[in-house]
């Protein structure tokens, strides 16, 4: 008996070492004499997990094509970030900031959202509401459901529409830019500054690992993702009047938003001073989900070529375990 408690100890004491982290789960399994197989326990940090129920890790992507060094862009920042362990696949100038555009209605939509509005309540735009720069989609004579707004704002980057859903949070205008810097440092975008709702002022500024750190938030909100996977939509005013909303991302209707992949969120944004961006999220037929951002591309053509190829060349020069 002895024999067997003094083993039992030096089981126990032995686990304890190689994992620290699970010791009194452990120690108890062997006090009650059940086998252990110590594979089957694996350290973790704490920070990442909330109990042992959790305690998984993830293992990042694996480059198995180990002499790409990437794709060349014309964007002037550009990032790929694993979702899941966060490794970043692909960099070029992470650390320069930017102004970002229209990618803003991403936050202003997440906090427009918080507020609970009711989406298929009915109302008008107001001359209030009316923003120049882009183009307006929807006619200032007409009502429409709220639902389809939100679908304006995102769908056709529409500004006056998005300025619309300020109004319609409750907020004044400065405690609804106050909460979109309250909810981008929630996120942990700790370069990040917003000035305005809707992305027309160079002011809003970001860096691309911030952008990633918005995108992975967001994609958690399936009103977002649905609306910004949309190519293009139909809405309907009160008076029966139908309007046309195009996606201003065109990656949806190419290849790289059909299997093996699709695209579950983005924004594109465009100012002068930005020029042309995009914030997206891929995943392949094994769900393996990336983060692409680029800032400043050359183009509108070249920043769905710089996602487009940036998401290729990521899928084809690592591998998901």
């Amino acid at each position: 008996m002895i024999i067997k408690l003094l083993t039992q100890a030096v089981i126990a004491t032995t686990l304890l070492n190689l994992f620290p982290v699970d010791a009194k789960d452990l120690e108890q399994l062997v006090q009650n004499g059940e086998n252990i197989e110590v594979s089957t326990y694996t350290a973790f940090d704490f920070k990442d997990a909330n109990s042992l129920s959790s305690n998984i890790v993830e293992t990042a992507p694996v480059k198995v094509k180990k002499n790409s060094m990437g794709v060349v862009t014309s964007a002037v920042s550009a990032v790929v970030v694993d979702q899941k362990t966060n490794t970043i696949l692909f960099k070029k100038n992470i650390d320069a900031p930017r102004s970002i555009g229209s990618i803003t209605k991403l936050m202003t939509a997440h906090v427009f959202l918080k507020t609970q509005p009711d989406l298929e309540k009915t109302i008008k735009l107001i001359y209030k509401d009316l923003q120049f720069g882009g183009t307006q989609h929807l006619s200032m004579e007409d009502e429409y459901k709220i639902k389809d707004i939100l679908m304006a704002s995102l769908i056709s980057s529409d500004n006056t529409a998005t300025q619309a859903l300020v109004r319609l949070s409750n907020l004044n205008q400065g405690d609804f830019i106050a909460a979109m810097n309250e909810e981008a440092a929630n996120m942990g975008m700790q370069r990040t500054t917003f000035v305005d709702a809707t992305g027309l002022s160079s002011k809003n500024q970001s860096v691309v690992t911030d952008i990633v750190k918005m995108l992975n938030a967001i994609s958690k909100n399936e009103i977002i993702t649905n609306a910004t996977q949309k190519s293009n939509t139909i809405i309907y005013g009160l008076s029966g009047d139908s309007f046309n909303l195009k996606n201003t991302n065109e990656l949806l209707t190419t290849f790289i938003n059909s299997d093996p992949y699709q695209i579950e969120l983005a924004k594109t944004g465009f100012l002068p001073e930005a020029g042309y961006c995009l914030g997206s999220v891929f995943s392949n037929k094994n769900k393996d989900r990336i983060l692409i951002v680029v800032l400043g591309s050359d183009s509108k053509d070249g920043r769905f070529q710089d996602v487009k190829s940036l998401a290729v060349w990521s899928y084809n020069t690592y591998s998901w375990n």
